[in-house]
């Protein structure tokens, strides 16, 4: 009987070690420093800068400048790739504008995600003023087939807008994965 016990202790505590559980969440981009910026893929179009406005997390948010043409955007290099342990992505987008704005989240699991249904495509709806963005990991599935994203081979994520037919300004901070426990 003990020893029972004893391997049933040990083949749990075993699978416990084993698996990767983030016991805190992971701060992706925070806008804290000049130095995110050499993290960006930078595309004709957008602006970035740090500013002291609607910063969430910190002192500071990323004013981006959206200007009319095909896809403006932030497309940042990411360092961590495995999002296996987290339950959701969330951050922050602060909407000056009066009106209600789109904005498309891509999420990327192949290098080679060339065809839109073959990767994640949401758009967002930004009321004005403050939103608070919350993506269940669960829910990352191609535009396409359905097929759930693999969380371990996170390769690329984008912010951007589809064709904007004018200037746009958002602030974004405080993009990060939190774990189970967490939500």
């Amino acid at each position: 009987m003990a020893k029972n016990i004893f391997l049933l202790f040990f083949s749990v505590f075993f699978i416990v070690a084993c698996e990767k559980i983030p016991s805190k969440e992971l701060v992706l981009f925070d806008f804290e420093s000049e130095s995110v910026f050499d993290e960006f893929h930078w595309k004709c179009r957008t602006l970035f800068s740090l500013s002291d406005d609607h910063a969430v997390q910190g002192k500071k948010s990323l004013k981006l400048e959206l200007y009319p043409s095909s896809y403006p955007g932030l497309s940042p290099a990411l360092k961590h790739h495995d999002w296996r342990g987290y339950q959701a992505l969330f951050f922050e987008v602060y909407n000056p504008s009066p009106e209600m704005v789109s904005l498309v989240l891509r999420i990327d699991d192949k290098k080679d995600a060339l065809e839109f249904s073959d990767r994640y495509n949401k758009s967002l709806k930004l009321l004005s003023g403050a939103n608070k963005m919350k993506i269940p990991l669960d829910s990352l599935k191609t535009s396409g087939t359905e097929r759930p994203l693999e969380l371990k081979n996170i390769y690329r994520f984008m912010v951007f807008m589809s064709q904007p037919d004018k200037k746009y300004v958002l602030y974004l901070d405080y993009f990060r994965l939190v774990p189970l426990e967490d939500v």
